[in-house]
């Protein structure tokens, strides 16, 4: 056995510490692997850069993340989402799908700042969010769903089944074995019932008449229920952290008045913002659940794994410090999607934003796409000015791109208005 931490995780005990601060000083005393027990569970954590690289190459079949998302996910949303559904997260962010979703897009945009008016003040992360729920639905449903009454119908049923609270607000969670999801299974009946309601005013078209395709051999009311649970599924898995990679992009860029002037109508500066927010942002624990007995190699020693175990990284203790510098915000380190300096890590594992290898994030291109697109629009339509100091993430949280502590105002006026 490795040392163990002492400490529990918050899903299990609300007490618990932040688990960013406890497994960073952790990691301080232990050194880079340690364990942790916590309610039922092991979790064997490492953060060398051998061991990071091993992390990532671990086939699926000896320790899954889909299993260990799922484990962590279900401590919220209803079992029921994941029974048997036909549509999947790599199923739609091929080459040509992502160039459809980007009228959806514009679309989602038009809506949305037609809403802001003139002037005003925006707050940065409610207002990604807004803008990535309109994006998803029009998407998935087609652009009816992003307006008026049906989206804030849907919205109000997808933030009460909102399966980012697992790892956003884990100490909410009351343990895995509790089974108490009726406003979840509520709010999904409406959804189900939102959803029917659109997809009979006409017919479906885009990506919804692919997911109604999938479930044509199904009859009612089960045909209806699964494509609705295929969408709340998808939209949960694809929008969760684009609201906030979105928000924490926004928020640090108005921060510099200068590099917003350069980052106006510059395409390839928004897109090292985006990446350089997402890296500072992270806030991921990073999960693979042992599923047969392997020995996993952590550059110094190597321990026998036994199934249930869970191999563990967490993202920000070595984003923020696998180099000199990292820990600042610097957009002009990457260069396209790869950071400059990224040979002169001891691993290229030990910084991440998207994810590594097969695990690597299928929504990367859709998401860049979306933030460069949103804050692009922002950009040229109003002036913005920060009425904050700092963004800082939510303390507690322990998986996904990090939500903001304190709200992120910013007041924006119409470009060329008095």
């Amino acid at each position: 056995m490795p040392p163990g931490a002492g400490f529990a995780l918050p899903w299990d005990d609300a007490a618990a510490p932040d688990p960013v601060a406890a497994l960073g000083d952790a990691r301080a005393r232990l050194g880079n692997t340690f364990a942790v027990t916590s309610g039922a569970d092991t979790y064997l954590f490492v953060f060398a850069p051998a061991a990071l690289r091993a992390f990532y190459a671990v086939p699926e079949r000896q320790a899954s993340k889909g299993l260990a998302d799922y484990q962590m996910l279900v401590r919220k949303m209803p079992d029921e989402l994941f029974a048997g559904p036909r549509t999947f997260a790599h199923d739609l962010f091929g080459a040509q799908e992502v160039e459809g979703y980007l009228g959806h897009l514009d679309h989602a945009l038009d809506l949305e700042l037609a809403a802001l008016g003139d002037s005003g003040t925006l707050d940065a992360f409610a207002f990604s969010r807004r803008v990535g729920h309109r994006l998803g639905l029009a998407c998935w449903i087609g652009d009816e769903a992003a307006e008026s009454p049906w989206f804030e119908r849907l919205v109000a049923d997808l933030d009460q089944l909102d399966g980012a609270e697992a790892f956003v607000h884990p100490e909410r969670m009351g343990g895995v074995g509790s089974d108490d999801r009726r406003a979840e299974r509520a709010a999904l009946a409406r959804f189900e019932t939102t959803v029917g309601e659109l997809l009979a005013r006409r017919a479906p078209e885009g990506f919804v008449a692919e997911i109604v395709s999938r479930w044509s051999d199904v009859d009612e009311p089960e045909h209806t229920q699964g494509v609705a649970r295929d969408i709340a599924l998808l939209h949960t898995a694809t929008m969760t952290n684009l609201f906030a990679a979105l928000g924490w992009t926004l928020a640090q860029l108005v921060l510099d008045p200068d590099l917003t002037a350069r980052a106006t109508g510059d395409r390839a500066q928004l897109e090292r913002c985006a990446l350089e927010s997402i890296r500072l942002g992270q806030r991921s624990v990073m999960l693979r659940s042992v599923l047969r007995e392997f020995t996993f190699d952590d550059g110094a020693t190597a321990y026998r794994l036994a199934p249930g175990v869970k191999l563990a990284t967490m993202l920000p203790l070595t984003n923020t410090t696998a180099a000199p510098g990292l820990e600042t915000y610097d957009p002009e380190r990457w260069s396209g999607r790869r950071l400059r300096d990224e040979a002169a890590l001891p691993a290229a594992e030990m910084v991440t934003t998207f994810g590594h290898g097969a695990h690597r994030c299928p929504a990367q291109r859709f998401s860049m796409s979306a933030i460069v697109r949103t804050v692009g629009r922002l950009l040229a339509t109003y002036d913005l000015a920060p009425e904050f100091a700092a963004v800082t993430p939510l303390p507690g949280q322990i998986g996904g791109v990090g939500r903001a502590a304190a709200p992120c105002p910013i007041a924006y006026r119409r470009r060329g208005s008095a």
